[in-house]
């Protein structure tokens, strides 16, 4: 269990709540833990949390072997090269590492393994999830109002934020400082822009397929019955291919989706069994049941682990997973993030210009999927504005642009939060060197996962379902790196978006699928779970003491009510969930009934 104290007072706090449990901590100088060490080595004590993984270099160098395993490896590691051990590391994991007097906390480079920490009289405390760390608090903190807000506006959290205030997130690929006179947050690894590798199209296509199959491979690897969550969708047939590929379908993994007869929309069936029957993987669906609750997930998640849900789909999902379980399926794969990892990087305009090749930059103005194949000049002229003049303006000027803007009368933040939420985000953003096209990749793949606290619902998801997940288009850094180092103007197409991803697929699932241009979405579905639910979700918004309504603009969020439960836009549907939900959050946190 990953759960620390620095300080010996905050160690009173840790060892008082195992206590209340009939656990023992361990006390190692100012360091406290509820799990006794995993390695020590000279003057070294280290406890590995998570899964990590060899980048090479430990079985190289270090000697890494059966039957001793990883942490031995890194015992030997960490005597030779002190923290700097960490760099030979991937994978989902935290690294507490202590030397006498001084302490360090590692989160992984991606942010696949949680981590959150709260300073306290006396010290510092730690922990995986929220939960774990209000338990060791003298009492639970306010909800942080700016951070509230801009999760119920956009599902994001200013960087290093959580909805909890004083408890913070450490970002991902950064590290705790600790010694006895003071504590720090610093990034320990980030990532480096390498120069692109160039190549046909079919040559970067086929780097593409064999970095994301054997990413799949990776993932699946040491399972005995995998499954992969599959859609209609490309990734997760991308995700079905890499088990086929790797000799998955031999008996061992399957497919499992969720079927929604009712929604014509949203309901995949024709697909999903199209790239089962292609990657010769058995499949199991579990229909959607209609009078399924999507209130009562999100109250549970709520219960038990004290932050709302990073998603509405908790009710849509939960069957299949169930469903998984009586299988005795062991891992479960997806293909979550393959859109931002396989996608345009549409600020390679802003580089053109930069560069000083206008007339390059114009052109790929018409060959932003999505724009149509012969789009007007106005839209030409918004795509150059948007990605190709903003990116370069300074970022000073940015924010006083931002500042002297006035917010929109849709938003629910106030505009006095909106503009400090402004500096937040301008203060948060990582300083990467490197083109804008590569920057903004970047920030899209790690940063912006990171604020959604995407490792933190995918493990309390894990948890709750009792099934390994694993991630491979998220959380594997060797193919994030392989990908970033292909070239972004081959992505340009008026008329297929992914075209390098989907040339990369050409004979390993079903064309049907590959050449799909429609994304199903499951809107109608999460806002015929709000309309069911109502009385308990939508009807407390509209009483005057409703705890929400003490930080959003109340103006805006009146308009929002008065609109019709079947008139409800699929575009605001999220928000309104999020403050639904952040409303019964605020209630259980008031010690109401969530």
């Amino acid at each position: 269990m990953l759960v620390g104290a620095w300080g010996a007072q905050a160690g009173v706090l840790l060892e008082r709540a195992a206590g209340r449990r009939g656990a023992q901590v361990h006390r190692v100088s100012e360091l406290t833990m509820v799990s006794p060490p995993d390695l020590i080595e000279g003057d070294w004590c280290c406890w590995l949390f998570g899964e990590p993984e060899d980048r090479g270099e430990l079985a190289a160098r270090f000697l890494l072997k059966a039957p001793e395993g990883l942490a031995a490896a890194f015992g030997r590691a960490l005597a030779e090269l002190g923290e700097s051990a960490c760099e030979l590391l991937w994978g989902r994991f935290v690294v507490v590492m202590l030397e006498r007097d001084r302490c360090t906390v590692a989160r992984d480079q991606l942010g696949a393994q949680p981590l959150v920490h709260a300073r306290t009289a006396g010290g510092l405390l730690f922990s995986e999830h929220e939960c774990d760390l209000l338990d060791l608090l003298p009492r639970t903190p306010d909800a942080d109002r700016l951070a509230l807000l801009q999760w119920i506006e956009n599902g994001l959290t200013p960087t290093g934020r959580t909805l909890y205030e004083g408890v913070c997130r450490l970002p991902a690929g950064h590290r705790l400082k600790l010694d006895k006179t003071h504590t720090s947050v610093e990034p320990w690894w980030n990532l480096r822009y390498e120069d692109s590798e160039e190549g046909s199209a079919e040559a970067l296509a086929e780097r593409m397929r064999d970095a994301s199959l054997a990413a799949v491979g990776r993932a699946a690897y040491g399972s005995e019955h995998p499954a992969v969550k599959l859609s209609g969708g490309l990734d997760s047939a991308c995700v079905a291919a890499g088990l086929n590929a790797n000799g998955y379908a031999d008996g061992r993994a399957l497919a499992i989706g969720g079927t929604f007869s009712a929604y014509a929309v949203t309901d995949e069936r024709e697909l999903i069994e199209a790239t089962a029957r292609h990657t010769r993987l058995p499949l199991e669906l579990v229909e959607f049941d209609e009078d399924s609750s999507m209130l009562g997930p999100a109250v549970e998640h709520i219960t038990r682990w004290r932050v709302p849900p990073g998603t509405p789909n908790l009710f849509l999902w939960q069957p299949v997973m169930a469903r998984a379980r009586e299988l005795s399926v062991d891992r479960v794969l997806d293909g979550e993030g393959g859109d931002e990892l396989f996608g345009l990087a549409p600020y390679l305009i802003a580089d053109m210009i930069r560069a000083g090749r206008l007339s390059t930059a114009w052109l790929l103005t018409r060959l932003i999927p999505g724009i149509g194949s012969d789009p007007d000049r106005s839209m030409r002229l918004r795509v150059l504005r948007h990605y190709g003049l903003l990116p370069l303006v300074p970022s000073v000027v940015q924010r006083r642009r931002e500042r002297g803007r006035a917010p929109s009368s849709r938003s629910l933040i106030p505009p006095a939060d909106a503009q400090a939420l402004i500096d937040l985000d301008i203060a948060g953003q990582e300083n990467r060197d490197g083109p804008a096209w590569w920057r903004f990749k970047a920030e899209s793949l790690i940063d912006t996962r990171d604020r959604l606290d995407m490792g933190g619902h995918f493990r309390r998801e894990a948890v709750e379902e009792e099934i390994d997940r694993r991630h491979p288009f998220l959380y594997d850094l060797q193919l994030i790196e392989a990908v970033l180092r292909l070239p972004p103007r081959p992505q340009f197409d008026p008329a297929r978006d992914r075209p390098l991803f989907r040339d990369a697929l050409r004979g390993l699932i079903p064309e049907t699928v590959r050449t799909r241009h429609i994304k199903s979405h499951f809107t109608p579905l999460v806002l015929a779970g709000i309309q069911a639910d109502e009385s308990e979700l939508i009807e407390p918004l509209e009483h005057a003491d409703a705890p929400v309504r003490a930080f959003v603009a109340r103006e805006a969020l009146n308009r929002k009510l008065a609109v019709a439960p079947n008139d409800r836009a699929m575009l605001g549907a999220g928000s309104l969930w999020r403050v639904a939900i952040a409303n019964r959050w605020l209630v259980s946190q008031a010690g109401g009934s969530s």
